[in-house]
């Protein structure tokens, strides 16, 4: 480590001259925030350097050479300790800016130094030292350091990874020659030779390729080249997937040949591993087996273990044709994930408690049993009919049941709860929020009063000329603060990711190298409000300004007349209370 490294005082970097601002300050104690070309009544010529004698002045009676301030001052790297770094590069050598950059910090096996540790869990200086003792055709001995002491090195002057005698192996010579005739005898216990034979050059060809078939860097690394290339992967990511196909081979010695996905995703618990990307290289290889559960059906799974096996099996029908639809008749048409998932829970407290009196199966239900397990408020209660209906009639459709119980029982609509506005300081906050992401999204919603779905769904040609083009056609010129939003949100994409292929207008840290829009829950986590609050107190501004014009507010926001009447009532009867979120 450089003795000037982190030390206050006269020695630190001086401050520019205020005079000219190029040159450094003559003195900083004595304070003089001149140089001696500035100097009232200047120009002066600067006494020699007090350690060196040389005339090329900087600051503190010292040249640039013997200032540790100044920019060429010579020291020692921080990591791996060789001499030869500059203060400009933050007293790194250029091998160790590269560890730093792409290995973990922490304590290093051997020296127990807390600095930059590779794979294997040692420092650079450790491995630099085993490798200067390793002889040829041996193994790395890492315990080197320990044995011998550490050997350092002047900067930049071992960037060969292996010695030469390693890399290279020259034509004999005499000496050695005579070595190999003179050499002893082997031991006894050495199974001798009895005659040599010049190996087949098709087998050998033939074993070549099964080791390069079994090899997974070499199959993948195509691939990973040309995905990094396609979605703009930085070096960090790229070389975070090489290390976990290595870690795969390693973990995974029978299963070269293909990898199931289940396993990979267990490689989250190991640190710095992008399981994602990796699967998705091992994808394009052809080397994956994607055995990956939904995580709806994982979902299924926990909440109808406890189910007797005949109503689970008929759960599941319905769960199945509820999600991918029915070609045969009865025909239904796949239902939305979120809507199968809200049934699920309404259904679950009513077959629970069938369960729980007895009942394994549907056709054992009857009208009285579903009238006695229906709760009495309004919107669980539409809830669970609705879901039971679903339930029943594609059980009926199916044959499983005899007949439908819950043709007999009426549908009533759910309660609808009066529509409240926010808070207007909670707005204000998420309008000035200091992530630009937030600000924009929560502008978006608050002037235009778009919904969760398009805010997300939003692309960087929908903006053009200052206006948003919808997916529906409409053409929305943005309001001025929108604009102002806008332009923080892209500067800060073009910062962050400056290569990014991601089509969306919203990118997040895992959405940057792919082309997948950002979650649903983007940004408004962070916002600390609901973007359909926000939107339920724009569309009730809209309506008190415009005196209850339905015609005007479906028109606005593309909302039903069924929807805008129900706002339209808070005309009439306005609600006394605020949300601050939803």
């Amino acid at each position: 480590m450089s003795p000037a490294r982190g030390r206050d005082g006269p020695l630190s970097p001086p401050l520019a001259c205020t005079a000219c601002g190029v040159n450094p300050a003559a003195w900083l104690t004595p304070r003089v925030d001149y140089c001696y070309d500035c100097l009232p009544g200047g120009p002066f010529t600067p006494p020699p350097c007090r350690k060196c004698g040389s005339a090329s002045y900087y600051s503190q009676g010292l040249c640039a050479h013997c200032h540790p301030g100044s920019p060429g001052f010579v020291g020692s790297c921080r990591d791996c300790l060789a001499y030869g770094v500059y203060r400009q590069h933050n007293w790194r050598c250029w091998k160790c800016r590269w560890w730093f950059q792409h290995y973990p910090l922490g304590e290093c096996s051997s020296c127990h130094r807390t600095v930059t540790t590779g794979e294997q869990g040692y420092c650079r200086l450790c491995l630099e030292t085993a490798r200067y003792h390793q002889q040829p055709g041996e193994p790395l001995d890492l315990g080197a350091a320990q044995k011998w002491g550490q050997q350092l090195f002047f900067a930049s002057m071992n960037d060969p990874r292996r010695p030469a005698a390693l890399r290279t192996r020259p034509a004999m010579g005499i000496a050695e020659a005579l070595l190999l005739i003179n050499a002893p005898p082997p031991p006894e216990s050495t199974q001798q030779v009895l005659f040599h034979v010049d190996p087949d050059p098709e087998l050998l060809r033939q074993r070549a390729n099964e080791v390069a078939h079994r090899d997974i860097t070499s199959r993948t690394e195509h691939f990973l080249t040309a995905r990094a290339s396609e979605y703009a992967w930085s070096k960090r990511q790229t070389n975070q997937v090489r290390r976990t196909l290595k870690v795969l081979q390693l973990v995974f010695p029978g299963a070269n040949l293909q990898f199931r996905a289940s396993d990979i995703l267990a490689l989250r618990s190991y640190n710095d591993h992008n399981v994602r990307s990796t699967i998705e290289v091992l994808e394009d290889a052809g080397l994956l087996i994607d055995d990956r559960a939904p995580s709806f059906d994982l979902l299924f799974a926990r909440k109808t273990v406890d189910i007797p096996d005949p109503m689970r099996t008929q759960l599941e029908l319905w769960r199945t044709i509820m999600v991918n639809g029915s070609s045969k008749p009865p025909r239904r048409q796949p239902r939305e994930a979120s809507t199968v998932k809200a049934q699920m829970y309404g259904i679950l407290p009513a077959v629970t408690t069938w369960a729980e009196n007895g009942h394994t199966s549907f056709a054992e239900i009857s009208t009285d049993d579903i009238r006695a397990v229906l709760p009495d408020e309004p919107s669980a209660r539409h809830l669970m009919l609705l879901g039971l209906r679903t339930l029943f009639s594609i059980l009926h459709g199916q044959k499983q049941i005899f007949h439908d119980p819950t043709k007999r029982i009426p549908l009533r609509p759910a309660k609808r709860n009066a529509p409240l506005p926010m808070h207007p300081n909670s707005i204000r906050d998420a309008l000035t929020s200091p992530d630009p992401a937030v600000a924009f999204a929560v502008s978006l919603v608050a002037f235009h009063a778009l919904t969760t779905r398009q805010v997300q769904h939003l692309l960087l040609t929908d903006v053009a000329d200052g206006r948003l083009t919808m997916p529906d056609g409409r053409i929305i010129p943005l309001a001025k603060p929108v604009l102002v939003r806008l332009t923080a949100w892209l500067d800060h994409r073009t910062r962050r990711w400056p290569e990014t292929r991601n089509p969306y207008l919203l990118v997040t840290q895992q959405t940057g190298p792919r082309l997948t829009p950002p979650g649903r829950n983007f940004p408004w986590k962070k916002a600390g409000i609901s973007a359909q609050s926000l939107r339920t107190d724009r569309i009730l501004y809209e309506i008190e300004q415009t005196g209850g014009d339905v015609r005007r507010v479906c028109d606005l926001f593309g909302i039903t007349i069924a929807t805008a009447l129900h706002y339209a009532r808070t005309v009439a009867d306005p609600p006394n209370t605020t949300v601050d979120s939803a």
